[in-house]
C-alpha cells in the first residue's frame, strides 16, 4: 500500500505533531531502538571484512523498509490506521523537540556546573569531555546541534518528501534512518569496525551529501542578517572536518552566529572569531529553531505544490 500525496501530507503532519508536542516514544516500541536491536544482532555474526559490512548494511535497509511496508499495509484493516502507523514511523526518523530540548539542558549545565554538563554531554557528542573548558562544551553543544538538524532532521524529511510522488516517501525515509543508525553505532572509525562499519559509513556519506548542503541556504534564510557570513564560512570551512558533510552546516551556524567552533584536536573553524559563551547557545538553538520552522515549511509547500501537479 502506497499513500498519496493527500495522505503523505497527513502523515508529514501528524508526525511533526507528534514529535513536538509528544516526543520520543517509549523505548521499548521505539522502531530506531529495534532497528539498533537488528544491527546489534547481525554484527555479532558478522565477520570482519567489508563484503559481510555491505551484507549487513543491505540486510538492515531492506529489513527496516519491508517491515515499516508491511505494517502500513497490516494497518488498512482500519480506514485511519494507516495514517497513525505511517506518522509513527515517520517520526521514529527525526528528532526536533529531543534535539533542541537536550541543547538545552547541557547548555544550561555549562553555565551551573561544567563537571555535571561534561558528564551530560555525551547524550549529544561522541567525545572525551572530561577535559573540555566550558567554552569547548559550549562549542561541542553549537557543532552537535547544528551537525545533528542535518542528520536528524532534514536529510529523513528531505528523502521523505523527494520520494513521496512515488509513493515510497515513508520507506525512504526508514532507509535514510537505518543507514544513520548504522553509522552512529558501527561506523568504520570505531575500533575493530574499520572493513565492517565501511559500507554503512559510506552510506550515510552519500546519504547526508545533498542535505548537508541544502542547509547552508536554511541556515543562512534562517537568520538574514547573518546570511552573507554563513555562506561564506560554509564554503571556506567546510572542509576542515573530517566528515565531508558535517563541515557545512556547523560553519554555516558559525558564521552566521560569528563564533569559532572547535574539536580540541581535530579542527577549527572560523579561528578568527571569539570563542563561543554559554550565552551563544540559546542564540544557536534559537537559530536552528527558525532552521527548522523554514525547512518544514519548504516540505509541506512541496507536498502541496506535489498534489497540484497531474
Amino acid at each position: 500500500m502506497t499513500l498519496a500525496i493527500e495522505e503523505s501530507m497527513a502523515v508529514f503532519l501528524l508526525a511533526v505533531a507528534f514529535d513536538i508536542l509528544i516526543g520520543e516514544p517509549p523505548v521499548r516500541i521505539h522502531p530506531v531502538v529495534w532497528v539498533g536491536r537488528l544491527i546489534s544482532f547481525l554484527r555479532a555474526r558478522a565477520g570482519p571484512t567489508k563484503v559481510q559490512g555491505m551484507l549487513l548494511a543491505l540486510t538492515v535497509i531492506a529489513v527496516s523498509v519491508l517491515a515499516a511496508h508491511l505494517l502500513v499495509r497490516a494497518a488498512g484493516v482500519l480506514p485511519v490506521l494507516p495514517l497513525l502507523v505511517g506518522a509513527y514511523l515517520f517520526k521514529s526518523t527525526f528528532a526536533i523537540r529531543c534535539l533542541l530540548e537536550t541543547s538545552s539542558s547541557i547548555g544550561r549545565m555549562i553555565e551551573q556546573d561544567i563537571e555535571v554538563a561534561k558528564q551530560m554531554l555525551p547524550a549529544l557528542v561522541g567525545r572525551d569531555t572530561s577535559s573540555l573548558r566550558p567554552a569547548q562544551a559550549s562549542s561541542a553543544v553549537i557543532e552537535s546541534l547544528s551537525e545533528n538538524y542535518v542528520d536528524s532532521i532534514l536529510s529523513p524529511i528531505f528523502y521523505y518528501i523527494l520520494f513521496t510522488p512515488l509513493g515510497l516517501g515513508l520507506e525512504a525515509a526508514i532507509a535514510f534512518k537505518a543507514i544513520s543508525t548504522m553509522d552512529s553505532m558501527i561506523g568504520y572509525k570505531k575500533p575493530g569496525l574499520k572493513e565492517l562499519g565501511y559500507a554503512g559509513a559510506r552510506l550515510d556519506d552519500l546519504a547526508n551529501w545533498i542535505p548537508a548542503r541544502l542547509s547552508i541556504i536554511l541556515i543562512a534564510l534562517a537568520r538574514p542578517r547573518g546570511a552573507l557570513s554563513a555562506i561564506r564560512a560554509a564554503l571556506k570551512y567546510h572542509s576542515a572536518t573530517p566528515s565531508p558533510n558535517s563541515g557545512w552546516p556547523m560553519a554555516a551556524a558559525a558564521g552566521s552566529l560569528k563564533i569559532r567552533l572547535e574539536k580540541p584536536g581535530q579542527y577549527i573553524l572560523l579561528e578568527e572569531n571569539p570563542d563561543p559563551k554559554t550565552q551563544d547557545i540559546p542564540r544557536a538553538i534559537g537559530l536552528m529553531q527558525s532552521a527548522i520552522a523554514l525547512t518544514l515549511l519548504a516540505a509541506i509547500i512541496s507536498l502541496v505544490l506535489g498534489g497540484l501537479l497531474p
